[in-house]
């Protein structure tokens, strides 16, 4: 048994496992994430690069009890998810999970997912949740819509990335909403925030460690931007999602919101010897 810690390098047949206020979030080499909530036991049976075709990344993952949001990149991975309850087989897609005394619970933010219990397969499509899913009962009497939504929205969606030693900012706005009537819905909560990006931009755009919605659903954040190396005069795209950070949110869906930035080329010119750097 390992104490978990930032960095640690996990393999197939690692159990990871969480307790009642611990999280732990798991990035696998093709971009994709998990996020683990509280008194969860999440098992990877299997995570390798396809040997032959185009390179994709095949997951087999086990969550034996609890919860967890996770989002997966498109096209390059192939990933199972399996529970006591059913199998969901995922398309680049972003979603959550509780299983607990033997039904599951499924909410789908974005993508597909095909989920399969001993009764039958449902496709299951953006937009929707399943709740108290038993292995041997049906499961298309379970589908709803998800009626609630965090939004995220940044102040610009692009940036220049700061010359090397200095930073700059940028603010966000979060709002849970109704996604039929778009009206504000006043319930509190942690989020948690996750970043697609490319490898330049990686761990250099900085969140509060703590976000939490006020009573009407609400905060306002500033994130920090820190320099990074890139192709000059380049342009990358971040997108930003923010979760609901716990398994009692789960009829809410993620938002996200693309940032894109500029590299410009910075000349430093020497005063003596008129020399550019």
């Amino acid at each position: 048994t390992l104490t978990a810690r930032t960095g640690l390098i996990l393999h197939d047949r690692d159990l990871v496992m969480t307790y009642q206020r611990s999280k732990a979030t798991i990035i696998f080499r093709d971009g994709s994430e998990i996020r683990l909530f509280g008194n969860t036991k999440f098992l990877i049976e299997k995570s390798k690069e396809s040997e032959e075709g185009p390179r994709r990344f095949l997951h087999d993952l086990m969550l034996k009890v609890g919860s967890f949001w996770g989002k997966f990149t498109k096209s390059r991975q192939r990933t199972l998810v399996r529970t006591p309850t059913a199998t969901a087989g995922v398309k680049g897609t972003t979603f959550a999970m509780v299983e607990r005394d033997s039904e599951l619970d499924i909410a789908l933010s974005t993508g597909a997912l095909s989920v399969t219990n001993q009764a039958e397969t449902i496709d299951l499509k953006a937009g929707k949740l399943m709740r108290d899913i038993t292995a041997k009962g049906s499961m298309q009497d379970k589908i709803s819509d998800l009626t609630q939504k965090i939004t995220i929205q940044a102040d610009e969606n692009s940036f220049e990335v700061p010359e090397p030693g200095k930073t700059n900012e940028i603010g966000f706005t979060l709002q849970l909403v109704n996604t039929k009537t778009n009206k504000n819905v006043d319930r509190s909560g942690e989020v948690y925030i996750s970043l697609t990006t490319d490898k330049a931009a990686t761990d250099k755009i900085v969140f509060p460690e703590t976000i939490i919605l006020n009573s009407r659903g609400y905060a306002r954040i500033r994130a920090t931007v820190e320099s990074f190396e890139s192709i000059k005069n380049s342009k990358g795209r971040i997108e930003v999602f923010a979760v609901m950070d716990d398994e009692r949110f789960i009829d809410v869906a993620s938002g996200s919101t693309s940032l894109t930035y500029m590299n410009r080329r910075h000349l430093k010119i020497d005063a003596s010897s008129g020399k550019v750097e």
